[in-house]
């Protein structure tokens, strides 16, 4: 017996080219919608924030190209540049705008030489530790509570979510949010307290958010 199947045609509310931006817009918003539907994979669902993040992104994008204010740069109010639009439909920001919301990386991208509060810190933001016995990557997903994807160590062969809750240099008290060279660093793993060996080295790599389905999962390999 043949497979009946029920197609949905979603109408484009637009016409021409702002026809087509809808059209790639929404396919990538339903490509996502779809892998958090159906992908059980654990990695995947590490993800899950990171894709709503981007949703939203492109929402917002398909709200602005439905109100006429589509390829205006929300922060200074100048044409977006064509090549931005090209490479990612959603982009909210002209390039000058989007290098000055980046202009951080530059400066953190180094090691430290007292340590970091992730109150400077942005979402996306990646963190290199390094103690004295094991290397770990840090892909920050809430700097304000200390979530994160974490992997390294002995046993985090794969991304696992963290929760940083700070870290203690010998004879001090504790520091709370914030990462100390020298000092042990404290997270908790699925409900599991771990507590590193003494840092050695510590850098800091800003980034912006991911600005596709694809990127979310190149950030973290």
């Amino acid at each position: 017996m043949d497979e009946k199947r029920t197609i949905h045609l979603v109408e484009i509310p637009i016409g021409g080219k702002g026809g087509l931006i809808w059209n790639r817009l929404h396919g990538e918003r339903e490509d996502i919608c779809e892998i958090l539907l159906k992908n059980s994979d654990p990695i995947a669902g590490e993800l899950r924030d990171l894709l709503q993040i981007r949703l939203r992104t492109i929402d917002d994008a398909l709200d602005r190209l439905m109100s006429g204010s589509y390829g205006i740069c929300s922060e200074c109010g100048r044409e977006i540049e064509e090549s931005r639009l090209e490479r990612d439909p959603a982009v909210a920001l002209c390039l000058d705008c989007w290098g000055k919301e980046s202009q951080t990386s530059s400066t953190a991208e180094t090691n430290t030489t007292s340590g970091v509060d992730l109150k400077s810190t942005h979402a996306f933001d990646t963190i290199l530790l390094r103690t004295h016995n094991s290397e770990y990557r840090f892909l920050l997903l809430d700097p304000a509570t200390g979530r994160a994807l974490v992997e390294g160590g002995q046993d985090l062969i794969e991304p696992s979510e963290a929760l940083i809750k700070g870290s203690a240099m010998p004879g001090s008290s504790f520091k709370s949010g914030s990462i100390c060279l020298g000092g042990r660093l404290e997270m908790w793993i699925k409900e599991t307290a771990v507590i590193t060996s003494p840092i050695k080295s510590l850098q800091v790599k800003h980034s912006a958010a991911p600005a596709s389905v694809e990127t979310i999962s190149e950030a973290l390999h």
